[in-house]
């Protein structure tokens, strides 16, 4: 076989390689970030029952679930660290506070608030307890800063990943972090995925929105209220 030949021979198995090794790459990358994104949502969804099982405690302890009264049963036993605002994270800072969850780690969602990270259970301040980007959960109550009380089995209460929508009809969900799905947790202390439209709102069968009112609403006689986790865009 003369040089030229074997030189040939060579090039051709080099380009034969990277062509194999091209479309692999091709096939496989999609599967990694489909793992990812199921992975991300696996997490979720742990951290979302962890959270509905802490809000069933703090109801049965404190008599409602997270809202402008239990602050100020909380503070009328000397915890004053809790922080301002609306924000769910002021809210499920009661949960912390009260002992109904014993870390800030399970507030983290994957994939959802700008800046995302694990608590770091600093708790003692109220700059620090909960602080942005440690909470990726949007809160659902009642309005005027009262808790949902006409709730069934299925009545969601916590949600991710929300879009800001504080000036829109209902919150919008984030498609890409856990592959065209949301996460929520339930008033039975149960947490599951749904579906998301093209737009962006969370699809509930037989309904014409997951947030509607009135006949057949998950919310019973009340207007469900979003509140937003601080560091969303």
């Amino acid at each position: 076989m003369s040089y030229s030949h074997q030189k040939g021979f060579s090039w051709l198995g080099i380009f034969f390689f990277l062509a194999v090794f091209v479309a692999l790459v091709l096939v496989l990358l999609p599967l990694g970030f489909h793992r990812g994104h199921c992975g991300d949502r696996r997490k979720a969804l742990a951290n979302t029952k962890s959270i509905a099982a802490a809000l069933m405690s703090f109801k049965q302890e404190m008599g409602a679930y997270p809202c402008d009264r239990t602050r100020k049963i909380l503070e009328e036993k000397e915890i004053n660290y809790l922080p301002e605002g609306d924000s769910s994270n002021a809210y499920f800072a009661q949960l912390l506070a009260a002992y109904a969850i014993d870390s800030e780690t399970a507030f983290f969602a994957p994939g959802g608030v700008v800046g995302a990270k694990e608590g770091d259970n600093i708790m003692g301040s109220a700059d620090k307890i909960l602080e942005r980007g440690e909470n990726g959960f949007a809160y659902i109550m009642a309005s005027d800063g009262k808790p949902l009380t006409d709730t069934s089995a299925d009545t969601p209460l916590i949600l991710a990943p929300v879009i800001d929508q504080r000036g829109g009809a209902e919150p919008r969900f984030d498609p890409e972090p856990y592959d065209g799905k949301f996460v929520c947790g339930l008033a039975d202390g149960s947490a599951r995925a749904g579906e998301i439209d093209e737009d962006g709102h969370a699809i509930s069968k037989g309904r014409e929105s997951y947030f509607q009112t009135g006949s057949d609403s998950l919310f019973g006689n009340e207007t469900p209220i979003v509140k937003y986790p601080l560091g969303l865009q």
